[in-house]
């Protein structure tokens, strides 16, 4: 009898103790699981903050690149009236040389043989070379016939050469 009354007393104790155990365990379980849940409701928070702030600076980022898209288009429209403008004072400038040009060789046209020869003779040999190339080969005969005949060589050797008058040297 004693040991039927160990053994029950054994069953007491050790279901007293597991239930201890067991409610402990529960108790840690419950723990873990609040735990979980605050790390989980944490990572939400974080995943929402997150996206928000990629949102922000994705929208950021588009409003900068459509600033710098139009600053490009601005630029190219003001690139293009430029080249426009250059092109349109180089058209002028052409003509304002030309109507220069023209109005100089009407002078040395109309000019007595002897004045002109005396005035391309004092110019640069370039600049008298191209004078003279411009007036017809009658009144270039008559000036050299008026010239220092090595001033009237020399210019001539230009003219031969035709170095003065390619279309690179032209528009120097």
């Amino acid at each position: 009898m004693k040991s039927i009354y160990f053994v029950l007393f054994l069953v007491i104790f050790l279901h007293a103790n597991s239930d201890e155990v067991l409610a402990d365990r529960e108790a840690n379980i419950a723990k873990n699981l609040e735990r979980i849940d605050s790390s989980r409701q944490e990572l939400e928070a974080y995943r929402a903050a997150t996206h928000t702030l990629f949102n922000q600076r994705e929208a950021q980022i588009l409003a900068k690149e459509k600033d710098l898209n139009k600053t490009l288009e601005l630029i190219s429209q003001k690139e293009e009236n430029i080249k426009n403008m250059l092109a349109k004072n180089e058209k002028i400038l052409a003509e304002l040389k030309s109507i220069t040009s023209d109005k100089v060789l009407e002078v040395y046209a109309k000019m007595k043989d002897s004045a002109a020869a005396t005035i391309i003779s004092e110019l640069p040999r370039d600049e008298a070379a191209k004078v003279l190339h411009s007036l017809e080969a009658k009144k270039i005969s008559t000036i050299f016939a008026k010239m220092d005949p090595q001033i009237a060589a020399e210019l001539t050797q230009i003219l031969k050469n035709d170095e003065l008058f390619k279309e690179t040297n032209l528009d120097k």
